[in-house]
């Protein structure tokens, strides 16, 4: 089994993700900087504002804080296919990129852009980074964030650097909180300890950014459990339990009434497909 995905803490996120059916994801929370390569099949990506279609060898910059819509496109070759490094943002505060000084000055992504004509030596960097650290075991965390500066260094040498600009909603604090337990399974009381608040005013400042906290939770688990199946060759009785559902068949449904399809797409076993359905205080 094989599990195409490596997370060095402090660093990044290195994955390989590979989607054998044609399906349309709506609004996928984005949660690191991220820098993706197509190597095939093709990708529309949709955000509240740009509408954009990369082709397989065209790079996409995309940073945090925002959903995305997207379809990954076959081709003849074979599944979708994308190679994704995604930076922490300790490190992109410590490799000092979003300083001045830079000529001409860097462009600020705040969302997307597309990269369409990538330099060899750069493409040749991010593959041979891409593949030491997600297939060599042992390589030294000190090499690791060493190969992924380097990356956003042949960004800023095309001009290009990530905007450093976070949310202060509540809503994002509290998904990222979520995110960095998928282990635990908070209670409403918990996640108002953790952001120094008390449940009332949780509740509140959540509903005015027209969020529900039980619809987030269950957002923040099938995204994971999203990635875990466009990234891992793991069992989904098993992607099942990472995200804190015992029920297979339990997970399953929820999964289902997230994205519109059941979790058996995403590795090319088609359901008939069915209208995501709004997500209730009942629905975990």
């Amino acid at each position: 089994m094989v599990r195409k995905i490596k997370v060095t803490p402090g660093i990044g996120t290195i994955s390989l993700l590979i989607q054998h059916s044609e399906l349309f994801i709506h609004d996928v929370y984005i949660n690191k900087p991220q820098l993706v390569l197509i190597q095939n099949g093709s990708l529309s990506i949709t955000n509240q504002s740009q509408q954009v279609t990369l082709q397989t060898g065209e790079m996409l910059v995309l940073n945090s804080g925002q959903m995305l819509s997207m379809t990954h496109h076959l081709s003849g070759n074979g599944p979708f296919s994308c190679a994704i490094m995604a930076w922490d943002h300790q490190l992109l505060s410590d490799a000092g990129l979003h300083a001045t000084g830079f000529s001409p000055p860097l462009i600020a992504v705040d969302t997307l852009q597309v990269i369409p004509h990538i330099p060899g030596a750069f493409k040749q960097s991010f593959t041979d980074t891409h593949s030491a650290i997600l297939w060599h075991h042992g390589l030294p965390a000190p090499i690791t964030r060493h190969r992924m500066l380097e990356q956003l260094l042949w960004l800023s040498q095309l001009g290009v650097r990530y905007s450093m600009q976070h949310s202060e909603s509540v809503t994002d604090n509290v998904r990222e909180l979520l995110v960095n337990n998928l282990h635990k399974s908070f209670t409403a009381a918990e996640v108002a300890e953790k952001l120094m608040m008390n449940e009332v005013m949780l509740r509140r400042r959540l509903a005015g950014e027209n969020c529900v906290l039980r619809n987030l939770m269950i957002d923040v688990r099938m995204t994971h459990a999203l990635r875990l199946l466009q990234c891992t060759d793991l069992a989904i009785s098993h992607i099942a339990h990472q995200v804190g559902y015992e029920s297979g068949s339990r997970f399953a449904e929820r999964f289902r009434k997230r994205f519109g399809f059941a979790p058996t797409a995403i590795r090319g076993h088609l359901r008939p497909l069915s209208t995501p359905a709004l997500l209730t205080t009942d629905d975990i």
